[in-house]
């Protein structure tokens, strides 16, 4: 079993004024999520205030109604986050900090975009950890708040999108067989037994066994354009070149055609 945390920290400077919205917002929060009847209701609604039920009017019969749709759970009306609330500078700008380990990011995005328009355009970030070393189980994410409303990135995407941006090479135009471009290394265990390791453009073909006779009076193995027909079939057959003109390729397979 495994914890999960979503986690932010931040703070934004705005007005006095949008700053005790912030806090009248928290007290209706905690309305909500208390056990009150209607009419208890109703008048904690009204003691609010003005400007409170101005950004915030009444649904219906629902007085919190338009608070409500600041959360995507309207049963489960929490920003899971402390708003803490600096004294205001001579200039009445106030710095507020919201903190939290299960943080409510589409909510506090939504408060924030609502009641808190002298410290728009904002973002913040946050991160999604957990107590287990676990696949996928790490993450996060950034929220752009204007006033457009909130758009919200995750690191998943973003991770996404780039590797999609990743030009996809194109593969090297394959030219045609070059001989010059073939190593034949002999590789002589003893007088009469060894093997050629050849290779065509610095890619290993095949370590081959040779055929060592007796010629006059010294041991001798298959001649090099023996081993360039070997590299002229295995670099075709591989993709490693193109094939040469009909008359050329004959001339390059000969020495196999004898063997």
């Amino acid at each position: 079993m495994s914890n999960s945390y979503v986690k932010a920290a931040f703070s934004l400077f705005m007005s006095a004024e949008d700053a005790a919205m912030l806090a009248k917002a928290e007290r209706a929060s905690e309305l909500l999520t208390d056990n009150h009847s209607d009419t208890d209701l109703k008048i904690s609604f009204d003691a609010l205030g003005h400007d409170f039920i101005t950004l915030f009017p009444a649904k219906g019969p629902n007085h919190f109604g338009s608070f409500l749709e600041l959360f995507d759970d309207p049963s489960w009306p929490m920003f899971d986050c402390d708003i803490h609330v600096g004294d205001a500078d001579s200039c009445g700008v106030c710095e507020v900090t919201f903190s939290g380990e299960q943080f409510g990011i589409e909510a506090v995005a939504n408060l924030i975009h609502a009641a808190c328009k002298s410290a728009l355009p904002c973002g913040f970030e946050w991160s999604c950890t957990s107590d287990k070393l676990r696949c996928d189980e790490f993450g996060g994410g950034y929220v752009v708040i204007t006033g457009d409303g909130p758009a919200f990135h995750t690191t998943s995407t973003l991770l996404r999108e780039a590797l999609a941006a990743i030009p996809v090479p194109v593969d090297q135009a394959i030219s045609p067989f070059d001989p010059a471009l073939v190593t034949i290394e002999p590789k002589r265990f003893s007088v009469t037994q060894g093997e050629v390791l050849v290779s065509y453009g610095g890619q290993r073909i095949e370590q081959y066994g040779d055929s060592i006779r007796l010629v006059g009076r010294d041991y001798q193995g298959h001649p090099d354009e023996f081993w360039i027909a070997v590299a002229y079939r295995e670099a075709i057959g591989r993709g490693l070149a193109t094939r040469l003109p009909v008359t050329e390729e004959a001339a390059f397979m000969s020495p196999l055609a004898r063997s």
